[in-house]
């Protein structure tokens, strides 16, 4: 971490100041602080500096559930044998790379496309991972925060500093949990989730700490978010997931939990939508309409399937505006999400 990030911090715990202890090298100069402490002024808790690293994670916050989340992802990533050949490569190359990353790269392509950065952006990546996106940020010219509960040398925060060595950038890996921030208010331009805000259990506790720390005006942006159809059952779906048997979190929410939680938590401009409408023109809206009706008919329950024909048909002689909302709203899929503070 660099001394200048400092003015940004504050103690997860109390929101108090904190100081920095033991530095290496001298915390007077903004070079980069490879091993110390960062002291709480206030309650004098002491949060560790390693590897550059400053871990802000508070334990006394930290819910087990979280706890076992962090182990969680390190198993699974075991399981797929995601460590026998691990290369800075592949690291590199993310999200660009072929199966389950092509979809994720191109939400990620739309979310940079509705951003238009200018470089001079302040930007909190969420569920950050290897910072993989932050350094496309710090690569526009923007200030960069990258936050992850995991700091694994391979696929967590530990990455961090091999793919901005390879990029020749900069960026602040910090490990911390996103219902604690340990930012001060209105400090951000931009918060960034890349298929990462569905890890939250509580969409209502997360957004208000976004909130919180985003300056007014500034917007939260959520890429790769899946949601489910009106008439699916969250658990059923939960059920049959790899990751919740290794006590990861994985909503699959519906698209109106997302857009009431993040009106409740203070945010405005609202707008969700999926690949196929974004900025998309009446006749693709409807088409995809028309898909998404014959995908929902056959995977629903026979007692369901008038009802699903009948209503997305009726949806099709709306307005495109308003047939696109209520379509997405019924069948859901992966979500582009952006919204401004008031």
């Amino acid at each position: 971490m660099k001394n200048s990030l400092l003015a940004n911090l504050c103690c997860p715990a109390c929101g108090q100041s904190l100081v920095v202890e033991d530095a290496q090298p001298d915390a007077r100069s903004d070079a980069q602080i490879l091993e110390g402490n960062l002291k709480c002024a206030s309650c004098a808790t002491v949060y560790p500096i390693r590897k550059g690293i400053p871990n802000l994670l508070s334990q006394g916050l930290l819910e087990e559930y979280k706890r076992n989340e962090m182990q969680g992802w390190v198993n699974l990533w075991k399981k797929k044998g995601m460590y026998d050949r691990p290369t800075l490569e592949h690291s590199f190359a993310l999200p660009y790379l072929d199966g389950i990353w092509a979809d994720v790269s191109r939400m990620f392509d739309l979310a940079m496309q509705d951003m238009n950065l200018q470089g001079n952006e302040f930007i909190l990546d969420m569920g950050a991972g290897q910072g993989w996106a932050s350094r496309y940020f710090a690569a526009k010219g923007c200030r960069v925060v990258a936050v992850d509960i995991v700091d694994d040398e391979w696929y967590g925060l530990g990455r961090a500093w091999a793919i901005m060595e390879k990029a020749g950038v900069y960026f602040e890996p910090l490990l911390a949990d996103g219902e604690n921030l340990p930012f001060r208010p209105e400090t951000f331009d931009i918060v960034f989730f890349c298929g990462a805000l569905h890890h939250f259990r509580d969409f209502g506790k997360i957004l208000k700490q976004v909130n919180k720390v985003l300056k007014p005006g500034g917007r939260v942006v959520a890429a790769g978010e899946p949601s489910i159809a009106l008439i699916v059952h969250e658990r059923d779906v939960q059920n049959s997931l790899e990751e919740m048997q290794e006590g990861i979190v994985e909503r699959r929410a519906k698209v109106s939990e997302y857009w009431w939680s993040l009106r409740r938590a203070g945010f405005h401009d609202i707008c969700i939508n999926i690949a196929e409408t974004y900025n998309a023109a009446p006749i693709q809206i409807y088409s995809w309409i028309l898909s998404a009706r014959q995908n929902l008919f056959r995977t629903v329950r026979r007692r369901y399937k008038a009802l699903v024909w009948s209503a997305l048909s009726v949806l099709l002689m709306f307005p495109s505006r308003w047939a696109r909302r209520l379509a997405l709203l019924a069948n859901g899929g992966n979500l582009l999400i952006r919204a401004r503070k008031d």
